[in-house]
């Protein structure tokens, strides 16, 4: 076995964990100037409800950032694309990548006192096989033998570690998995929710809170955490607040210590605030976007995907709407993800209301009814989009409002629904769509396997407009067997061009992560998808 990990590596990793100071946010590797840590207190947060306390049952990217200090991962990433030791003190990798073989750490319980051991490990790994197909990972088997917890792949994937490093990924008690349903695990509590992360559930009612304590018999943090040994903090009161404008209300006010999702159009007054600071950092992965279905009529047409691209201004209603906390995107990923970016697609297509049209009376869509809309067939050119609740915003709703506009512009009916998880999950199996708008947040440019390999669809992941494309799914095979760094840029680039030239995608905003934070709030991190990091290594000020 080849590629060994250890936990030889420094505990002193604020830097390399994205520190934060002021308005601004250091290098990697650069720690801001601080007093000592101080323990104890309660971290009041403001922010948007997790889905399901069970994520192998119901995840989002808000529901990671909620749990994360909950349920601890194999390994760590840090944001140099390095991994680190966690509940895995080692680790082995065959030379034909095939095999991987975790050596778990002594000494590690959940929540509810059970042993967080190598047959914990395999059974929860075990599990995202089975429910969740293991996302993209191409897993063989997994086994467990005394203190090693052994993965074989039936072909190489390079970004494996990565994803056992995300936050979806942490480790729930097979007690309680046993014990509790899927609704009941899902909704949570004490002694329902049992990670064996840095805090535990002390209490939570849906719909208002998720209060978290101290897990005082901690002692297994990963290797790249800023201290070890138990959290600072005694509590964590998370408050679900959906509205922006009062989420930064509460933060304003002192009624909470940080505001997640803060809104493009309070970012100068949180500024003005003598006692709050903003911190940002722009999201890797794929940018907000439309995905366009064309397993049916019209978007089955690449006349008409194309004239959705060029049919609207989508570069100067991002200046309009998010007041320069979001940059136009034209890649299907972001600059932030380091790893195969292609950065040669910037401004590759420019608004051309003309064009539009043309294209769309190529299609023929040429005619219109009473209202201007383009009919076809006695049938009107409308386009139904979906958005969920948790994946929507303030500056979202209003840019599509401004994109109705545009496309009514051209002779399209664009209708947008932001529903809740439940319903869209229920409208994607039912195939009853033509646009779905979202953003995916990683540091992986794997990414795009899910979202636009053939076999990728609902069920498994996330290619939401069907797309089958041979070409593609090379370029994203590609890009998955070899860990060379150089052919995985290159796959990945390929990929990025096929999607543009075919337009797949719509790619429309690059986001910004932006928090209002307390000034006695230290130790604040970003993780390596964007999202606000663990409140393990977080400390208030006295």
């Amino acid at each position: 076995m080849v590629g060994f990990g250890s936990a030889a590596v420094s505990t002193r990793m604020a830097g390399l964990a994205l520190c934060l100071s002021s308005a601004f946010f250091c290098a990697p590797g650069v720690a801001a100037a601080q007093d000592k840590p101080q323990a104890g207190g309660t971290l009041r947060v403001v922010t948007y409800e997790p889905l399901c306390l069970d994520q192998i049952e119901g995840t989002s990217r808000n529901t990671q950032t909620a749990l994360q200090s909950i349920y601890d991962r194999l390994v760590s990433e840090s944001l140099d694309g390095k991994f680190h030791s966690w509940l895995a003190s080692e680790w082995a990798i065959s030379e034909d990548q095939l095999t991987y073989a975790f050596t778990i750490r002594d000494g590690v319980t959940f929540h509810d006192g059970t042993p967080l051991n190598a047959e914990a490990v395999r059974f929860n790994l075990q599990r995202w096989l089975d429910v969740k197909k293991a996302g993209s990972a191409p897993v063989e088997s997994i086994s467990s033998k005394d203190n090693v917890v052994t993965v074989k792949l039936r072909t190489a994937y390079s970004p494996f570690l990565h994803d056992l490093s995300e936050p979806t990924l942490g480790f729930i008690s097979p007690a309680s998995i046993q014990k509790y349903s899927k609704e009941e695990r899902c909704a949570g509590g004490p002694g329902v929710t049992a990670g064996s992360g840095p805090f535990k559930v002390a209490s939570r009612t849906p719909g208002r809170d998720l209060v978290l304590e101290r897990n005082d018999n901690y002692n297994w943090a990963p290797a790249d955490a800023a201290h070890q040994g138990k959290a600072y903090l005694d509590r964590v009161e998370l408050r679900f607040l959906k509205e922006d404008s009062v989420r930064v209300g509460a933060v304003e006010s002192n009624q909470a210590d940080i505001a997640t999702g803060v809104p493009a159009i309070s970012v100068e007054d949180i500024k003005s605030k003598t006692h709050l600071k903003l911190l940002q950092t722009q999201q890797p992965g794929i940018p907000w976007s439309f995905w366009l279905n064309q397993s049916k009529s019209p978007l089955d047409d690449v006349r008409v995907r194309e004239a959705l691209r060029v049919g609207a201004d989508y570069a100067g209603l991002i200046d309009a709407v998010f007041l320069g906390t979001a940059t136009p995107a034209y890649a299907a990923l972001t600059p932030a993800v380091a790893l195969g970016h292609d950065p040669s697609l910037e401004k590759s297509w420019t608004f051309d209301e003309k064009k539009a049209k043309a294209l769309l009376d190529e299609a023929g869509w040429s005619k219109t009814d009473s209202q201007g809309f383009r009919v076809k067939d006695g049938k009107r050119l409308t386009l139904r989009g979906i958005s969920a609740t948790p994946w929507s915003n303030q500056q979202r709703d209003l840019y599509a409002q401004g994109l109705k506009a545009a496309f009514a512009a051209i002779g399209v009916d664009y209708v947008r629904d932001v529903i809740d998880f439940g319903s869209a999950d229920a409208r994607f199996k039912a195939n009853d769509y033509d646009i779905v708008d979202t953003s995916q947040a990683a540091g992986e440019p794997n990414l795009l396997y899910g979202a636009f390999y053939s076999t990728e669809t609902w069920d498994k992941n996330t290619n939401w407009g069907f797309v089958k494309d041979k070409d593609l799914d090379g370029a994203l095979a590609d890009g998955l067997a070899t860990t060379d760094r150089e052919k995985r840029i290159a796959a990945y680039t390929a990929a990025q061009k096929i999607i543009a030239e075919k337009v797949y995608l719509i790619p429309i905003a690059n986001p910004t992560v932006l928090l209002a934070v307390n000034k006695k709030v230290q130790g604040v991190t970003f993780g390596t998808s964007g999202q606000i990091g663990s409140y393990y290594d977080v400390w208030l000020s006295k």
